[in-house]
């Protein structure tokens, strides 16, 4: 195996870590105050309005970044040709969504919902100019440079948007937030990197990388759709207070989530492709990336379980009391959700991207019976339930996939996979009793975090899931 790709993949994914987790850090401040101020009506009408954002932004996207990402050689002309199609393909759905916003302004019966539309969809427009510019960053592992210039947009958006809060600006401190943090960073990426060189869009090579795009941007279209459609069924079905219950504890959900999926996974995904000739090196790598990343997946998700009542009730306050259920739900499926990410990056490394497409059909045929189910018993909980349903089944299938057309088969994975649940699930409980009976508070509880640390590690040695040879690895991994 390539020794400097993997000391590259580490440091990379330590900056990545890092910056990702100062970002999200920084954004959960502001989100706080700015729920504290505003409350769970006003975030329950920002979620309709980002499910359309979110939407629009995968198919703005296109899975074009990821093709470039994974080419062996790419020229100038080739990152023109995608922001040409970044461009064109953000204005038609601009022009699309501010066309039915009226008639979903009438859908939720809120009559400014329109107006908020209009302006807070100017963000897809706004974002087709840096896609180009963040993918050279991730492409030659610049993740370092990449999250400082992220940081610094969403602090500055993060100040902007309380000092409108608490000026009674309302909801609309929350869409000029997300416009201003877009544009500065935009801004930022086009003044560093410079001006992308104007070329003739290149017909061929589109046509070379469509396939990758439309089969990628396709499973990511159903699986945004489907993951943010419970924003739009609890507010027509529910309420916009629960919908933005729902929300908050979806954000929280997104620390961790968000934290693996945007550096880790980013990491991994550009540093495998780089070595998937060599089959040897490529699964000795993908193996030990398997059992670090399952271990820390599943510590973060543990504690934000075991802690999700502290943390809304202090973060949030008492009128967010219903989110609590929500983060801890939210969280198991997250943990299975990466999983199944992780396992998705076999398809993209080895150009079987139409597999994604197919499974992503099988797990949202799965999904819609499971929704179908919740609203008929119009039960929020019965709707969480089956997305943690559907998360773990879509994980046992995309793995037994991904490792068909990788051609290894390694059961250790799934032994890694499962005793972190055991033990996780073990920790829960110990936790809860302990808590119970001697009946500690919030400081005695939070003051133990380093005593529930040792107990995990300790639990995965005794496992054998984490060995002393392992932190010695990764020790001179680290300091070689």
């Amino acid at each position: 195996m390539n020794t400097s790709l993997q000391k590259s993949m580490l440091v990379n994914t330590i900056w990545s870590f890092v910056g990702r987790f100062g970002y999200l850090i920084i954004n959960l401040f502001a989100n706080i105050i700015l729920a504290r101020i505003l409350g769970p009506e006003v975030f329950g009408q920002m979620a309709i309005i980002l499910f359309f954002i979110t939407i629009a932004s995968v198919l703005t996207e296109s899975g074009l970044s990821g093709a470039l990402v994974r080419a062996e050689n790419v020229i100038e002309s080739d990152y023109f040709t995608v922001f040409v199609f970044n461009l064109f393909v953000s204005l038609i759905l601009y022009i699309i969504i501010i066309s039915c916003s009226s008639l979903i302004s009438n859908f939720y019966n809120i009559s400014n919902l329109r107006d908020l539309i209009v302006v807070s969809c100017l963000v897809i427009i706004i974002n087709a100019f840096k896609i180009t510019q963040s993918t050279k960053l991730i492409r030659e592992m610049k993740f370092k440079k990449k999250y400082i210039y992220e940081i610094v947009s969403i602090g500055i958006a993060s100040l902007v948007g309380v000092f409108l809060a608490l000026n009674g600006w309302g909801i609309w401190s929350l869409v000029l937030m997300q416009i201003v943090n877009s544009l500065i960073l935009t801004v930022m990426l086009w003044v560093t990197l410079g001006r992308l060189k104007v070329y003739n869009f290149d017909f061929k090579y589109f046509k070379s990388i469509y396939k990758f795009g439309v089969n990628t941007t396709l499973a990511s279209l159903i699986n945004t759709i489907f993951d943010n459609i419970y924003q739009l069924i609890l507010a027509k079905y529910f309420s916009i207070s629960q919908t933005g219950l729902y929300y908050q504890g979806r954000k929280l959900q997104e620390i961790p989530v968000g934290i693996l999926q945007s550096t880790v996974l980013n990491v991994v995904y550009s540093g495998l492709s780089k070595i998937k000739n060599d089959l040897i090196g490529f699964n000795e790598l993908y193996t030990a990336v398997v059992k670090l990343f399952t271990i820390i997946l599943s510590l973060m998700c543990v504690l934000i379980y075991l802690y999700a009542d502290i943390i809304i009730l202090n973060l949030y306050g008492d009128a967010w009391i219903e989110s609590i259920i929500y983060l801890r739900l939210l969280i198991i499926a997250g943990f299975f959700y990466l999983q199944e990410m992780l396992n998705r990056l076999i398809f993209k490394i080895f150009d079987r991207t139409e597999k994604i497409l197919q499974l992503e059909i099988i797990k949202k045929i799965i999904q819609s019976i499971t929704i179908v189910y919740g609203v008929w018993h119009m039960s929020i909980l019965y709707l969480l339930y089956g997305f943690i349903l559907t998360s773990v089944l879509s994980f046992f299938i995309n793995y037994y996939y991904a490792r068909k057309i990788q051609g290894y088969f390694s059961y250790d994975d799934l032994k890694c996979i499962f005793l972190n649940i055991v033990l996780s699930v073990l920790l829960v409980l110990v936790f809860n009793s302990v808590k119970i009976y001697f009946d500690l508070n919030q400081f005695i509880l939070i003051f133990i975090i380093p005593v529930v640390l040792l107990f995990y590690f300790l639990g995965l040695i005794f496992l054998k899931v984490l060995e002393i040879r392992d932190i010695v690895k990764l020790k001179k991994m680290l300091f070689r």
